[in-house]
């Protein structure tokens, strides 16, 4: 129990103690951080205060966001090379789309951060907001127009990449093969409309999570050809000649190649167009297909 005293000195103590508040002799806590930086003050929520005398200001749409964090965060499938894939260090994002990226957020005067993701989830990631874009090959198609607004950048074909003893040089060479694609790229519908409406039928189409996956098994016998995107097709084949030819290509016009936004952010979109229109004239963008691509096909 508290003796008399004790209790009466706490009770002057705090008396002292508000009234040095009332008069600003107390000052709030800095957590220990230096007063260099902002002088904003994190309150309970996680919203911050201006300092007295401005009110905060909230950037007016997604560019302005970007631009005041200084980041564009890009959602990437990194098993696609020479597109986007992972450094030998297990980790750090590298490819021509990470280049392009990286050239982008330069022009916005920012840094480009990768999210990598399964291709699978990947469009469900950027309508959730885990990311700004996504600039992982992507083929424009109507449906995707529909949930997502594109800035084009590049176009590419399909090529056919078949294992020794094996030359699929045209559509109709499919026919009785053994075929592999990437699950949900454009390669998978391609071929799936040869059968529905060509008459092309091969032995079997078999679909994948990852194009390396794809690679593997015709490297390991277990397919005939792999259906995939020019570049792609053209990297394996110089990674290994022995166990990968690009035969053949499908006979199809290039498709589109866009980076994905959400729908409605205009200023976003047209800043990017910009940008890539910029990197087009002054010969960034040839030189990193050069650098990727070397001679496989890659607009």
């Amino acid at each position: 129990m508290m003796r008399k005293s004790s209790a009466f000195l706490l009770v002057i103590l705090l008396l002292a103690m508000t009234a040095l508040t009332a008069c600003g002799g107390v000052k709030p806590s800095d957590g220990g951080q230096s007063g260099s930086g902002t002088g904003t003050q994190q309150q309970s929520g996680g919203q911050t205060q201006q300092p007295s005398g401005g009110e905060d200001k909230k950037p007016a749409n997604s560019l302005e966001r970007i631009q005041a964090e200084g980041v564009l965060r890009v959602g990437i499938d990194a098993s696609y090379p020479p597109m986007e894939f992972v450094d030998e260090d297990g980790k750090t994002p590298i490819g021509f789309d990470v280049d392009m990226a990286g050239a982008i957020a330069e022009k916005l005067g920012v840094k480009a951060e990768f999210v990598i993701i399964d291709w699978s989830g990947i469009q469900a990631g950027l309508l959730g907001g885990h990311y700004d874009a996504i600039m992982s090959s992507m083929t424009i198609t109507e449906d995707r127009q529909k949930e997502m607004d594109f800035v084009q950048y590049i176009t590419m074909g399909i090529s056919y990449a078949s294992r020794p003893g094996v030359e699929v040089k045209t559509d109709a060479d499919l026919a009785g093969k053994v075929v592999v694609v990437q699950e949900e790229t454009t390669a998978q519908y391609y071929i799936e409309d040869l059968m529905a409406n060509q008459g092309i039928q091969p032995k079997e189409l078999r679909s994948f999570p990852y194009a390396t996956d794809a690679f593997r098994e015709l490297a390991n016998g277990m397919a005939d050809v792999v259906a995939i995107d020019s570049p792609v097709a053209g990297y394996y084949a110089k990674l290994d000649p022995d166990l990968y030819r690009v035969t053949g290509a499908a006979e199809m016009e290039p498709d589109p190649i866009g980076i994905a936004l959400r729908k409605g952010e205009t200023e976003l979109r047209e800043a990017i167009q910009k940008a890539v229109d910029e990197l087009k004239a002054d010969g960034t963008l040839q030189q990193l297909a050069v650098k990727w691509f070397g001679d496989a096909a890659g607009q």
